[in-house]
């Protein structure tokens, strides 16, 4: 039987390659973004290229709409082999820099723009397993992959601000290894894994690796050797272990 792949976050950037990449080695994948429009374009330019690639609308923050696609992801396919969290947001990019601020600089920081930032980079991903849980119990090796950032390291955290991302990306490491830790007598692996620098649109242009660079990186170097006893680990792009 197929695979089944889910990507969050996967209208455009790295989430769009993860779609592909995963469709070339055969995977069936649910491409999700924020609404349908920007989720069926980008899976019909997937599809043209002869992939397998299922869209759906999903606003990761919005627990409603995980359960519906649970609900849909049972009838459709009864399973769930991999899972990549890649949808987050970081305020440094608000096109809107007093909203940016209150995540950003301690003078301004506001705690519910916090809040909104927690819940999409480190609650949602753990809610998506929550409600995908019986459904990667039905694969022969489930994974869980959290698109995390080195700046989830407090060790080599070198400068301040940045909090809403910064603070985002450090819950989700150690909610990660908490949830790790639960699942592992059920055989589902759970890794953060830190992509590098990469052109995105919040990367830049000038970032180290193209979207498809990233994701082979991913694939080949984290993905194809994982063991049960990788779970709770945040890895590097290239396999190794990345400080906490």
């Amino acid at each position: 039987m197929k695979k089944i792949a889910l990507v969050t976050g996967a209208y455009k950037g790295l989430g769009f390659e993860w779609c592909k990449q995963l469709g070339k080695l055969g995977y069936a994948v649910v491409l999700t973004a924020r609404n349908f429009e920007q989720a069926n374009e980008a899976a019909n330019k997937l599809k043209q290229e002869g992939f397998d690639i299922y869209p759906r609308a999903l606003e990761v923050s919005n627990e409603q709409e995980l359960k519906e696609l649970k609900n849909w992801l049972e009838t459709t396919f009864g399973k769930v082999d991999l899972i990549i969290n890649n949808a987050g947001i970081n305020p440094k990019d608000y096109a809107d820099k007093t909203k940016m601020a209150k995540a950003f600089y301690l003078n301004d920081l506001d705690a519910q723009e916090m809040l909104n930032v927690l819940h999409v980079n480190s609650i949602a991903p753990l809610l998506m397993v929550k409600h995908c849980r019986n459904l990667l119990n039905r694969s022969d090796c489930p994974i869980v992959v959290n698109i995390s950032s080195w700046l989830a390291s407090v060790s080599n955290l070198t400068f301040g601000g940045h909090y809403g991302y910064v603070g985002s990306k450090n819950l989700l490491n150690v909610l990660n290894k908490s949830m790790a830790l639960e699942l592992k007598n059920e055989g589902i692996i759970c890794v953060n894994v830190n992509p590098g620098w990469v052109q995105t649109d919040m990367g830049g242009k000038k970032a180290n690796f193209t979207t498809e660079q990233a994701v082979l990186n991913i694939l080949n170097e984290v993905i194809s050797g994982l063991t049960i006893n990788d779970s709770g680990k945040f890895l590097n792009y290239d396999g190794s272990e990345h400080p906490w």
